[in-house]
């Protein structure tokens, strides 16, 4: 305990020392009336400008103002000269602070500054990494004001190091719907953090879906009704109160429902519980509808040493009737099962793609060579593709009826592992770009009969020796990767930054758990882990099978 104590105050300080401010705690004030979303638990207080401060002074201090958005970043604004025009909002620069360099010339009217870029977050808080190895110059041009140096001139936006970011924006999901209007999907961004609740319902009225998840989902707010007003405000109950135009109440209760539903998904990830949409200060009628569960049964679902299939209940197995034999004809090397247990796509031990029926039946889906194992979609078709060809993406009925999917993996030469997010409007891939393998995620776009997948997102430009992928669950893919013999668990966040984590020894397969995540080794034991430890589950188990949910 002490040991951890101690790692939380060297991170403090760390912290501390690298701003020229201190940072302060937000307060309660109960009986206030309506508030907005300014407060926060914890925030940086940079300096301002000093006295007789030099260029380069200046423009350092400038970069480490991004650190305090209160008042939008009233304090950055402080080192520019009167009537210099930027905006803290058009992106975030995150970078790594050892490696920044500022260059002044001789007569201090310019500053340079030399970045290593980590990731960037855009206008509208979607985060995308920065390729290994990337670099950025800003440039700024200063002019002496009352004999103290001003900025003139400053890129737009705001530049935070690696550590500082998460303490000064946080992550909230813009909650979508399916195509089916079933699932919620969320569409993670990064807003500041005394502004996220305003932030979080802009996005979702006013704004759009991240360009690669924008032709997958669907937006019950129509595109010409907008915010009255830019904030949402939090009556003295606690309910947060979203302001709309009168058009809103020429609209049908289906849709203002699914409307109340997003809204109150969406502001549940910024803290709120309690979200209420009025015209002119009088409530909408509208309820949060049920949606479809996406969480994994917490029994695993294994193929035992012995070759028997089913559902591992304690130290029993209990198999799923008609279905389990049906998998076990198929001598399986890899089973995803549908959320309801009536389907499961199969990888056989010739290499082939195959379907199991709930009534018993089987269907050779595919022999093409260099198969990878198989995902099921939202709608019940088996997802196939060589690892070789990624462009050749198949999808086939329970039955065999197969149609190509468009638009697959662009520019990857190879294909190592995929999987479909259990919402069935996203896919997640292990790709080969150049020699080097990435994490994509990918928008599954339908149209009539058409699937496309839409541009490619990526999660991680470098991902050496990763060789297994899935959703551990709606916002988080897990990968396995194995570099210099140690295998280690990557946590990929899908609206940015993750961690690593170790595994068992010799691990070989992933799955995600009704908790966290599940792992099989080369030995056939399965582990489940809980915290930060892992357990053995069961030994003299062949296949992990991978869950697309549950229908409990």
């Amino acid at each position: 305990m002490k040991r951890a104590l101690a790692a939380v105050g060297l991170l403090l300080v760390l912290v501390l020392t690298a701003c020229t401010g201190l940072p302060t705690t937000g307060y309660v004030n109960p009986g206030r009336g309506p508030q907005g979303d300014d407060a926060q638990d914890f925030a940086f207080v940079p300096d301002g400008p000093q006295e007789g401060a030099t260029p380069t002074e200046i423009v350092e201090g400038f970069l480490r103002a991004g650190s305090g958005p209160a008042d939008d970043w009233a304090t950055a604004k402080l080192f520019l000269a009167p009537g210099t025009p930027w905006d803290p909002r058009a992106r975030v620069t995150i970078d790594r602070l050892a490696d920044r360099r500022a260059t002044p010339v001789p007569d201090g009217s310019a500053v340079s500054v030399q970045l290593s870029t980590v990731a960037g977050v855009d206008a509208d808080g979607a985060y995308s990494p920065a390729v290994t190895g990337a670099t950025e110059t800003l440039s700024f041009a200063l002019a002496r004001v009352d004999d103290q140096w001003r900025i003139t001139s400053a890129p737009d936006g705001v530049v935070l190091y690696e550590e500082v970011f998460p303490t000064v924006y946080q992550t909230a999901s813009v909650a979508y719907f399916d195509p089916t209007w079933s699932f919620i999907v969320p569409d993670v961004r990064w807003f500041p953090r005394p502004l996220v609740a305003s932030r979080v319902t802009t996005a979702l009225v006013d704004g759009a879906p991240s360009a690669w998840l924008a032709d997958a989902v669907r937006n019950a707010f129509p595109d010409e009704l907008s915010l009255v007003g830019r904030s949402v405000t939090l009556s003295s109950g606690g309910v947060a109160q979203v302001q709309l135009p009168r058009a809103a109440l020429s609209l049908d209760r289906t849709t203002l429902d699914r409307m109340q539903t997003q809204l109150a998904r969406s502001l549940a990830t910024a803290g709120i519980s309690d979200v209420q949409m009025t015209v002119d200060g009088t409530p909408v009628a509208a309820s949060e509808l049920p949606v479809r569960i996406t969480r994994i049964d917490p029994s695993p679902a294994v193929l035992t040493a012995d070759g028997r299939f089913g559902v591992l209940s304690g130290e029993e197995l209990e198999t799923i009737p008609s279905l389990s034999d049906a998998v076990q004809s198929l001598a399986p090397t890899h089973i995803e099962l549908e959320a309801d247990r009536s389907l499961a796509a199969v990888l056989t031990e010739r290499g082939a793609v195959a379907s199991a029926l709930a009534d018993g039946g089987t269907f050779l889906l595919d022999d093409r060579p260099g198969l990878l194992p198989p995902s099921i979609d939202s709608e019940g078709e088996i997802w196939s593709v060589p690892r070789n060809a990624p462009s050749q993406v198949r999808a086939f009925s329970a039955e065999g009826v197969p149609r190509d999917v468009g638009n697959a993996w662009p520019d990857a030469s190879e294909v190592v592992s995929f999987q479909i997010s259990r919402d069935g409007t996203r896919i997640a891939a292990i790709v080969t770009v150049a020699g080097v393998r990435e994490v994509w995620l990918a928008g599954i776009i339908r149209e009539g009969a058409a699937v496309n997948l839409g541009p490619p997102h990526v999660l991680s430009f470098a991902e050496a020796g990763a060789f297994d992928l899935a959703w551990l669950d709606d916002t988080t893919v897990g990968v396995l990767t194995t570099v210099d013999g140690a295998t280690s668990l990557d946590e990929l966040g899908v609206g940015g930054r993750g961690t690593v984590g170790s595994v068992p020894e010799n691990a070989r397969a992933i799955a995600g758990g009704s908790a966290s995540v599940r792992i099989l080794d080369d030995d056939g034991r399965l582990y489940s882990r809980r915290g930060s430890s892992w357990t053995l589950v069961a030994t003299d188990i062949r296949v992990l099978a991978v869950q697309q949910g549950t229908t409990s």
